[in-house]
């Protein structure tokens, strides 16, 4: 059995949430979650773990995961500037989201550059498809 642990340290989805629902900014003090270091627990219980930092690591990680004799947990650090849009989100959803950045939302920076991001993705060969 393997257990991904996708860790943003951030209640995401009541952050991402927040920001499309009512255009409200991110409530530090609320929503940001300590750094636990899953892996480490799970070597404390008998299990096998390993915590991926970069993404030239997610392969040799699985690959462990995969191969070991007990069950197993990957501690992915995942970044909280990354939105969750789902292919259905309505515009008045991804309006709010962008005033939320503009109210004075911590992340503003980062939560920008990996909209521009993605959206820049949408249009290069392949396009995000498989």
């Amino acid at each position: 059995m393997v257990v991904a642990v996708l860790n943003n340290r951030d209640l995401n989805q009541v952050t991402w949430e927040m920001r499309a629902m009512q255009g409200a900014p991110r409530f530090d003090a609320s929503q940001g979650v300590p750094d636990l270091p899953y892996a480490d627990l799970a070597r404390l219980l008998g299990l096998e773990g390993v915590r991926v930092e970069r993404p030239e690591d997610v392969e040799p990680a699985w690959r462990r995961a995969l191969g070991a004799d007990r069950p197993f947990v990957v501690d992915f650090r995942t970044d909280p500037a990354v939105p969750p849009i789902p292919p259905h989100a309505t515009w008045d959803q991804i309006e709010a989201a962008a005033l939320s950045v503009l109210k004075g939302d911590s992340d503003r920076a980062s939560v920008v550059k990996e909209g521009l991001k993605a959206k820049i993705q949408e249009f290069l060969p392949g396009g995000g498809r498989s």
